[in-house]
């Protein structure tokens, strides 16, 4: 017996996706759905967000460092090792986030729109957009009862509402 096509093969149509990243759309696909629109976040983007969320552990640690520098030799200066322990720490959440940005990627289709990133697939079903904003790169998607989803960086998001307007 020869190996066939698993069924959701077919609803990826033209995916201009990395191979691993179309296989992961595949395997999320239900029977029947068809893949409207795909694509990933622009580098730009992603690092402009990445760096918006730098300031918060920039602030704290230059405060620590101003203060050890201010009293050098005295005991406040002794109290920097905790506070550096705590500070330092911050800045893996926005390392983690470019990371998991990294591997973000977005599909809309007949049914619904998809973020896949690091930490999950999140799923926005099409009954449940109640409005679609633009706002230069990034597509919000704010649906009844939940949080908005935004697709951040998208490089052609007039596409994205074509889109999601189809069908």
């Amino acid at each position: 017996m020869g190996a066939t096509q698993p069924y959701r093969a077919s609803g990826l149509g033209a995916c201009r996706l990395p191979p691993g990243f179309a296989a992961e759309l595949g395997a999320e696909l239900e029977p029947g759905e068809r893949v409207l629109w795909t694509g990933r976040p622009r580098k730009w983007s992603l690092l402009r967000k990445g760096l918006s969320e730098l300031w918060v552990p920039l602030l704290y640690n230059g405060f620590v460092v101003a203060l050890v520098a201010m009293c050098s030799g005295g005991r406040l200066s002794l109290a920097a090792a905790p506070l550096l322990a705590f500070g330092l720490p911050l800045f893996q959440a926005p390392l983690g986030a470019w990371r998991s940005m990294r591997a973000m990627f977005y599909a809309v289709t007949d049914r619904r729109a998809l973020v896949f990133d690091a930490d999950g697939i999140w799923v926005v079903e099409r009954g449940d957009i109640v409005e679609v904003r633009v706002r230069a790169s990034d597509v919000s998607l704010f649906r009844r009862r939940a949080p908005t989803t935004t697709l951040v960086g998208v490089p052609d998001a007039r596409e994205v509402l074509d889109a999601l307007r189809a069908s």
